[in-house]
């Protein structure tokens, strides 16, 4: 009889495994259109065995579907995003921490540490992202979520390392970063007056002047600039200038008394709401979407007719850049917009500047999660040595994006990111003007030779 049981056992287990293993191919969980025409995620999971597939499942469904794309800003502009889950099998449940090693799908470890960003990539982890979510032909966003209960997160790029414990409301917050490329408007006590370069761009301005700040068309005539004073107001929609935003205590102004990007628990206020919904707005419908991913007068024709290329690069402050995905997808591109970008792309073919792919947010900079427990301390900020970017070029195919072009990365100083509201990728003139911006540096430049080779080191593949 106990025999019996353990041969039941074995095959049971085996089953498991061989179902969970089937359902590693992505699962595409919101289908709102075709992937080019919308801001696309990838869930992966960590530390979930095969008999915890389902409570995986159910906790993407809870953090993810019903927490952030169930509320304010995201709720109301839901069908501008699609979202794959893969099923990721872990040998051991839960994920490792640094006296305790398991093994799981991703190798992520929980330090449960703010000063150390809560969460950890082991030596092998990037690899592991990489090549799981190269399953999904194009992503803009890729969501990591670890089976631990308690609270915790890190944001390093794209990726968002988030444990299963930790609520979606400070999730949502740390998309309004990587979406729109938004300020944290809260001061950090003990900081003192804001002693930076200058800033008038997006939700944070060191200008205390009602028709000079940049969100000025918000401000109601009869609303008092700098606006502390103010009594009796809708703290989360009275748009004015309110001390303190970016860390600093003074000397700065974020546009209400409380926002999402202020306290998490709040909805977004008026001005981040349509910064987000700026960014967003070419992927909600395809009819307000541009017709090509090129300005007007630029040339369409072509293999790539029909085509984009989706391409994950890994760039370093040390060492060249590396290609680590390329995947040529068959369909239309929608042209992207950012207000303020503070890096972009450029793809140039000849010397000449074919399309730009914006990048919203210093790719370098670390995000912590806020210590719940200590919330004076604001995020944990840290500066990175390399960082992985995901960009896009329409109306290409592989071979012209291994033969033809060459890209460059821009960064945008504080200076040039005040001159441009909202600009679209697919304006080159623009584009072009904002390259030659005081202020603005080229961080790096690959020749179509050096492109070409990094893209075919990579084994580039077709959809």
């Amino acid at each position: 009889m106990r025999t019996n049981r353990l041969i039941f056992r074995f095959i049971l287990g085996t089953l498991l495994i061989a179902a969970a293993t089937s359902a590693q191919t992505p699962q595409k969980i919101v289908d709102h259109g075709p992937d080019g025409e919308k801001k696309t995620f990838v869930v992966l999971g960590d530390g979930y065995s095969a008999a915890e597939q389902a409570k995986f499942a159910s906790d993407v469904d809870a953090l993810l579907i019903k927490g952030v794309f169930g509320h304010d800003f995201y709720k109301g502009n839901f069908e501008a995003f699609n979202v794959y889950r893969i099923d990721l099998v872990s040998s051991d449940s839960g994920v490792s921490t640094p006296s305790f090693a398991k093994n799981t799908a991703l190798k992520v470890i929980y330090n449960g540490v703010w000063n150390r960003c809560w969460l950890e990539e082991s030596k092998t982890t990037d690899a592991l992202i990489t090549k799981a979510a190269a399953k999904v032909p194009k992503y803009d966003y890729v969501l990591i979520l670890a089976n631990e209960t308690r609270y915790g997160g890190c944001r390093r790029g794209s990726r968002l390392y988030v444990t299963s414990g930790s609520g979606w409301n400070v999730v949502a917050h740390e998309y309004g970063h990587a979406i729109a490329g938004l300020y944290d408007e809260y001061p950090v006590k003990g900081a003192g007056p804001y002693n930076q370069d200058p800033v008038n761009a997006n939700n944070c301005s060191t200008v205390p002047d009602r028709n000079s700040v940049v969100w000025h068309e918000l401000i109601d005539a009869n609303t008092v600039v700098p606006s502390d004073n103010l009594r009796n107001i809708d703290a989360n929609n009275t748009v004015g200038e309110f001390t303190g935003c970016n860390y600093a205590e003074t000397k700065i102004y974020r546009p209400v008394r409380t926002c999402r990007m202020h306290s998490v628990e709040q909805s977004f206020c008026p001005v981040c709401l349509g910064l987000m919904h700026d960014v967003l707005a070419p992927f909600l419908t395809t009819a307000a979407a541009p017709p090509t991913g090129f300005a007007s007068g630029q040339s369409v024709e072509g293999p790539g007719e029909g085509k984009f290329v989706n391409i994950v690069v890994r760039i370093s402050r040390n060492q060249e850049p590396s290609i680590v995905k390329a995947t040529e997808v068959t369909g239309r591109l929608v042209s992207s917009q950012q207000a303020a970008p503070p890096y972009f792309f450029t793809f140039s073919k000849d010397a000449t500047t074919n399309y730009a792919d914006f990048v919203p947010e210093d790719p370098y900079l670390v995000r912590g999660f806020a210590d719940p427990e200590h919330p004076e301390k604001g995020e944990k900020l840290i500066q990175a040595d390399s960082a992985t970017i995901i960009v896009n070029v329409p109306r290409t195919d592989i071979a012209s994006a291994t033969h033809d072009l060459g890209m460059q990365l821009y960064k945008v100083g504080p200076v040039a990111m005040g001159q441009y509201k909202t600009p679209r990728s697919s304006d080159l003139a623009l584009v072009d003007r904002l390259m030659h911006s005081q202020g603005v540096t080229k961080e790096l430049d690959l020749s179509k030779a050096a492109l070409g080779s990094a893209i075919q080191a990579v084994e580039p593949k077709k959809d």
